[in-house]
């Protein structure tokens, strides 16, 4: 298995929520200056040695930052070298603020970078809620990926919240879908395998906007699900499906803050998989 699990950590006591500069507290994570310890991971990445963590570990870091920059600048690669593209799937908040040290190496070929989200708010772009909007501003409005290969929420059909989730869910969908084979590959499932997701998670253990006990986590059946009763504002949102997110071919979670530090150990250590910590059910390639 392969999560990515940076856990920031000072005196055994993880930052809080908003110690990697705002975001929502479902895609926090670890900023430039962490230094993280934890008796189960291994050492890499930081100022010092600037080593790529491996699929499938959980390892510990002196720059949360840093370390992702690299990983993401090598898995990049390696998927650019073996398929000629690079599929990316982003949670938001200051996941993707953290995300934004891949742009220190020039040896990146953003050009070959296809950008997904794994959920959005319906919202307009220009929204302060806006997943698309934010990973602009961190990360994609300096680097050259095309905007064709930025594939976000039609803005037109989420003018306003309400009623928008259902229509921007099967747009997004359909999207996706025009894509396969040669941008996204499909299994014999007939899901998207997208090269990598960055997921966050919430101190619920939510992940994407996918929420503890929602009935959501069951549904098997579409790649893109809308959800309208988010207990989290806007409760307008589309979501990839757990079997969407469990298909790609490698997962990373980013762990940092205090209010993360419990839910981490859980996931971890005995989540149930009842549906009560949704990121418990995420499986295959996971890297902490």
């Amino acid at each position: 298995a392969s999560h990515i699990a940076c856990e920031c950590v000072h005196g055994g006591i993880a930052d809080d929520d908003d110690a990697c500069g705002g975001g929502d507290d479902d895609d926090d994570a670890c900023g430039d200056d962490e230094t993280i310890e934890d008796d189960g991971g291994a050492r890499a990445g930081g100022d010092a040695d600037g080593a790529v963590v491996a699929p499938g570990t959980r390892t510990v870091v002196d720059d949360a930052s840093k370390t992702m920059g690299a990983l993401v600048r090598a898995r990049s690669a390696e998927a650019i070298a073996s398929r000629g593209v690079f599929s990316i799937a982003l949670a938001g908040g200051s996941l993707v603020k953290a995300l934004a040290s891949v742009k220190d190496y020039a040896d990146v070929d953003f050009t070959k970078w296809r950008v997904f989200w794994v959920d959005e708010r319906c919202v307009p772009h220009d929204d302060d809620e806006s997943n698309y909007g934010g990973a602009m501003k961190a990360l994609f409005n300096d680097v050259n990926v095309p905007k064709s290969q930025l594939y976000a929420i039609d803005e037109t059909l989420c003018e306003t919240n309400a009623g928008a989730a259902a229509g921007c869910a099967k747009a997004y969908e359909d999207a996706l879908k025009a894509l396969t084979p040669d941008v996204i590959g499909v299994n014999d499932q007939g899901l998207p395998v997208f090269d990598l997701l960055l997921l966050g998670f919430g101190p619920d253990g939510h992940i994407c906007s996918l929420f503890p006990d929602h009935e959501l986590l069951s549904v098997t059946e579409g790649w893109i699900l809308p959800i309208t009763d988010s207990p989290k504002p806007p409760p307008e949102r589309i979501t990839f499906s757990l079997p969407v997110v469990n298909a790609a071919r490698e997962k990373v979670f980013v762990a940092s803050g205090e209010g993360k530090a419990e839910m981490t150990a859980i996931i971890l250590e005995h989540a149930p998989l009842d549906g009560s910590i949704p990121a418990a059910l995420v499986t295959g390639d996971v890297t902490w």
